[in-house]
């Protein structure tokens, strides 16, 4: 009853196809009508046969219903809609209402994910020639529905399996407790009456329309075959299966007014039909790939093509601004999370901890890093500027803060070794201080074990920042895959698994670049600024942070996930983060781009001295917070706010001397680099 080749849907195919004869005044035999032999003994008709039986191969082993498991999704969907335990969850009773409800819902789900499987399928030239054996059919007989490549249906289940998935999860907490829809003859009862009601006359010679307002909800066999039309008026309309209302949506929507005579096939997109591109089932199987392949080379000369033609890349003002702006309010919220630690404050601001702001905030940084390190090695060109800016940016302010971190260590312990609980503090020799902390390996796995140097944890960053520094640079200046692939073994597992959140970054300034002729204002772009926050905002307060770390605690059950991953225990919402992070940063570069600068007043000079400041701010507020902890009077009026006051005059006074006066310091270190023997290339240009 799943197969539209069944007796029943053939038989009520017949009925149809008869009245529809009868209806048209029974010119000629019925059979004839039924089954013209330009049709049937058509070559185009035998390449259907032929994969029409490959897919019965094909399902025979199975391998179709490897990526097709909404069960799986769904079991997940419950489990973090009832909570940690589902043993308080109490299904609701099921009945004849809900079911029928579960019934249409899961139908209308699943047509909607078809919908876009197939339009993506149309749109994306990569994917095309795997839905172009479906189009290249001459004439439609019932059978021209399995005339598909296998890859397609993977894509759509696939796609199916995630949002149908969610559905039934929903479903099954909400309404109705267990998966209960009505079948009949074990299938969906819907699909039943979709098939019934003339499905196989969708790929058929026979015209059956349902009338102008039926087609706006349902998709008639004659709506679908103009779908498969070569005309211009018809090319790229009604994707849908069964609902029309997508298609009504979306504007892709055709409604015929009358009976059209259709030319069926692919064309060359101005309604010229082209030669058989599908001649044996060879070709309908391995063309594709090939065609896919030249899609994929096409596209990329283009995009290069493109790229040429734009101006140099350069930051615009209100980019860089808002940049800033972020990285000022990372840093603030890293030192702000780790104050509210219970040891610092007593626990008055423990709310920060529990919505684990300082972890956020990291990931922040990094797909701030990637957009500014993408940007920075389109001006260094070669590896030896970009080592050399990369080292000293890092070493200016790495090193006094490793120096002043041992200081502050030292006078806290000796004064107050109940501030400095063995969590927070690992003493390191000064040796194991200057040799991980000056080669940034303190979370490289793959060469020894973790250490957290003194109190200075927020360093670990640092570790997985220079990693992708190494990772991307090899990528970028060097070849062979050797060599990414043996530093890739050294950095480790966890700092791996935040590459890609890192990698947003750089996606967005390689990506995201406009034209000279780009229109002046965007919806999608004030559309990706703000829904990509407040994604964010809505999964956070919605738990999804924990409903993905329970996902990863089983994943790599037996084993501890934190102990795998260390400080990339959350790489599933990290993730998430940095792609909600990545969408805004989207939007508001092309919004910056296309204003003209201004000059900046008082507020943005603070933004931009805060931001000059971030990389003091997170290196050395830790340790200050534990040297405070341990010398301020506890009973000292408006505690907190000397707190606070006094790590952010040490964290400023630190920038002014080592961070701020970066030039000086690269102009110092020069020579020296040049001594070592490395290659110097001057910069194209200045830094804007």
């Amino acid at each position: 009853m799943n197969e539209r080749v069944a007796l029943l849907y053939l038989g009520c195919t017949l009925f149809l196809a008869l009245a529809v004869w009868w209806y048209r005044g029974r010119r000629g035999s019925f059979i004839s009508f039924l089954l013209p032999a330009r049709v049937y003994l058509h070559r185009s008709n035998l390449l259907d046969i032929k994969l029409f039986f490959t897919f019965r191969a094909i399902g025979f082993f199975g391998l179709m219903s490897k990526v097709f498991f909404p069960a799986t999704v769904a079991f997940y969907v419950l489990s973090w809609l009832s909570g940690p335990s589902a043993d308080g969850f109490l299904a609701p009773p099921t009945g004849w209402t809900r079911s029928l409800l579960a019934t249409l819902i899961i139908v209308v789900a699943s047509d909607f994910c078809k919908y876009w499987a197939h339009r993506l399928h149309h749109e994306w030239k990569v994917l095309w020639p795997f839905h172009a054996v479906h189009h290249s059919a001459d004439v439609l007989t019932p059978l021209t529905v399995h005339r598909t490549h296998p890859i397609e249906p993977v894509i759509r289940n696939l796609l199916i399996t995630v949002i149908v998935g969610i559905v039934q999860g929903v479903m099954l907490f909400a309404l109705i407790g267990q998966i209960d829809i009505v079948t009949l003859g074990g299938a969906n009862a819907m699909y039943v009456l979709f098939n019934m009601l003339g499905a196989n006359l969708r790929h058929s010679h026979i015209w059956l329309s349902y009338g102008r307002v039926m087609e706006h909800i349902f998709i008639s066999p004659a709506q679908h075959q103009v779908h498969h039309s070569v005309a211009v008026e018809h090319i790229d309309k009604n994707y849908g299966s069964i609902f029309a209302i997508w298609d009504w949506m979306f504007g892709t929507l055709y409604v015929p007014e009358k009976v059209e005579e259709i030319t069926y096939g692919v064309s060359d997109g101005k309604g010229n039909p082209i030669a058989q591109p599908y001649t044996t089932l060879r070709e309908a199987l391995l063309k594709p790939f090939r065609e896919s392949w030249e899609a994929i080379d096409k596209q990329r000369a283009a995009r290069a093509r493109a790229r040429a033609k734009l101006p140099p890349a350069v930051m615009s003002q209100g980019f860089s601004i808002w940049l800033d702006a972020l990285r000022a309010g990372a840093a603030l919220t890293v030192l702000f999370g780790h104050m509210a630690h219970i040891r610092f404050t007593r626990g008055d601001y423990f709310v920060l901890r529990e919505l684990n702001v300082a972890s956020d905030a990291v990931i922040v940084f990094f797909v701030l890093s990637g957009v500014v390190i993408a940007y920075a090695a389109t001006r260094d060109a070669t590896l030896e500027r970009f080592a050399f800016n990369r080292m000293t940016r890092l070493w200016s302010v790495v090193v006094p803060a490793l120096a002043l971190t041992l200081i502050f260590d030292a006078i806290g312990t000796r004064i107050n070794p109940e501030a400095y609980p063995e969590t927070f503090y690992n003493p390191v020799s000064l040796s194991e201080m200057v040799l991980r902390g000056l080669t940034f390996t303190s979370e490289w796995q793959g060469i020894w074990d973790r250490v957290r140097l003194g109190t200075n944890g927020p360093l670990w960053s640092l570790s997985y920042e220079v990693g992708f520094y190494m990772l991307f640079g090899v990528a970028l200046f060097l070849r062979g895959a050797l060599r990414w692939v043996l530093l890739a073994l050294l950095v480790g597992v966890p700092i791996l698994a935040l590459l890609p959140a890192w990698l947003m970054g750089v996606l967005v300034w390689h990506t995201v670049r406009l034209s000279p002729d780009a229109p002046t204002h965007s919806g999608k772009d004030w559309a990706r600024a703000i829904l990509g926050i407040a994604m964010l905002v809505v999964l956070k307060l919605a738990g999804l942070p924990a409903a993905l770390s329970e996902i990863t605690a089983q994943a790599f059950a037996p084993y501890s996930h934190h102990a795998v991953l260390a400080y990339s225990d959350e790489v599933l919402w990290n993730t998430v983060i940095a792609v909600g992070v990545a969408l805004h940063l989207a939007g508001v570069k092309n919004i910056a781009d296309r204003r003209a600068p201004r000059p900046e007043g008082r507020a943005t000079g603070a933004i931009r001295w805060v931001a000059g400041a971030s990389f003091s701010i997170y290196v050395m507020h830790y340790p200050t917070l534990h040297l405070l902890d341990a010398t301020l009077p506890e009973n000292l009026p408006a505690y907190d706010l000397w707190l606070l006051t006094l790590t952010l005059l040490v964290c400023f006074g630190f920038a002014s001397l080592f961070e701020r006066p970066l030039k000086r310091f690269r102009a110092l270190v020069e020579p020296m680099w040049k001594m070592a023997g490395a290659p110097f290339v001057a910069p194209r240009s200045s830094t804007p």
